[in-house]
């Protein structure tokens, strides 16, 4: 049985949060807001990405966001503050307030404290505590001792991911990232300050990172991590041109990539065996293996992961046990909930412990449809049919 959960009060907790930002804000912060990706972003498995920085000068070997249209050059802080991130997220329709709502995650195209961004994070994240939403940080940077203890007086849940996918060839793959030693005190200082800091095990590169899984663990285990989370290793064309010209051997990795002709577009390698292996590894020294990082934020966040991964076959049984978090409710109160959130009444509604089938006489637009699907998910943490 899951705890006593009042979603009724969700979709007023958004209207409300907004009504006094548009107090607080002026007219140019309110338009600025408004037409920024966050506004209109459809959050990643992970949850809704959050840029406190655009680019990333560490050049490892393997990224992707050159391909993205961003540049190893230099991380450049991102252009809203604090308050207008926040008005754009309550403006997003698939974002949901509170620490039962969306989950947040910086580090997609940078570092979010790389020495150019870290003050742009802590006020992002220092607002975002407002409303409370668990966030998710993923970094290669040093943390120190400083840092850390302002991490952990943030009031809003945090789970810091710090990535380590080689030590022996670090220096190849990762020229200007911060040392292995640094991240590693990074944990350190991390778990120091009470958070719950992961080893972040992505991506797994076949023929590196797997070559070297036990002592990649175990340095992590020994720095102070509490788990780690796993990840495949996304390819285009450009990063194995960048492994080729370093004498990197691309043939394992090319082995697992689809059949087809390399470009900008990113390709997802089978990694299901080195997935496997690297949580039996890490169960194996006590570490807790998450296969994704919303279950790394689930569990510091003791919620149900929004991405719902026990219905879907990839929980790994963590102690956060997610399906004796999801919460009881009747019809009346998904009723209530809809008609907050699309404005209209349903004809009819549907509950079981997995699923919720809504019907309504209104046809929504396919976004409409698709923003309210995924707003309801998070709220109700079930699988959700909206028809017609």
């Amino acid at each position: 049985m899951g705890p006593t959960v009042n979603i009724k009060d969700l979709p007023l907790m958004k209207i409300m949060a907004k009504a006094n930002l548009e107090r607080k804000l002026s007219s140019a912060s309110i338009s600025k807001a408004k037409s920024d990706f966050h506004a209109k972003r459809k959050p990643r498995p992970c949850g809704l990405t959050i840029h406190s920085a655009i680019g990333c000068p560490n050049s490892c070997l393997y990224c992707y966001i050159q391909d993205m249209g961003f540049d190893f050059a230099e991380a450049k802080p991102y252009g809203l503050t604090g308050d207008e991130l926040l008005y754009a997220l309550l403006t997003n329709p698939y974002f949901i307030p509170s620490r039962w709502g969306t989950f947040l995650a910086f580090g997609s195209i940078a570092d979010p404290f790389n020495v150019a961004a870290t003050n742009k994070t802590i006020e992002y994240l220092n607002t975002i505590s407002i409303l409370g939403n668990p966030c998710q940080f993923s970094t290669k940077a040093h943390i120190d001792e400083g840092l850390a203890l302002k991490l952990s007086s943030i009031n809003t849940p945090i789970s810091p991911l710090v990535t380590i996918v080689t030590i022996e060839k670090a220096r190849i793959l990762e020229p200007l990232a911060p040392s292995i030693e640094e991240r590693l005190e990074t944990i350190r200082n991390l778990k120091e300050k009470k958070l719950k800091p992961m080893l972040f095990l992505r991506p797994i590169i076949p023929g590196v990172t797997d070559n070297e899984l036990s002592n990649i663990l175990k340095a992590a285990k020994k720095a102070g991590a509490v788990g780690v989370v796993v990840g495949g290793l996304r390819i285009t064309r450009r990063i194995i041109e960048r492994l080729r010209s370093a004498k990197v051997d691309v043939k394992p990795i090319l082995e697992r990539a689809p059949k087809v002709k390399l470009t900008e577009a990113q390709i997802q390698i089978r990694s299901a065996d080195l997935k496997r292996k690297a949580m039996t590894e890490a169960r194996k020294i006590g570490l807790i293996p998450f296969s994704s990082a919303c279950c790394a934020t689930a569990y510091v966040a003791g919620v149900p992961c929004i991405n719902l991964c026990w219905l879907k076959g990839s929980c790994t049984k963590c102690p956060n046990n997610c399906p004796s978090k999801v919460p009881e409710m009747s019809e009346k109160d998904v009723s209530e909930v809809f008609r907050a959130m699309a404005k209209e009444k349903a004809l009819s509604v549907e509950v079981s412990p997995s699923m919720v089938k809504i019907e309504t006489s209104k046809k929504l637009s396919r976004r409409s449809k698709d923003a309210l699907k995924y707003a309801l998910k998070v709220i109700l943490r079930r699988k959700v049919l909206i028809k017609p």
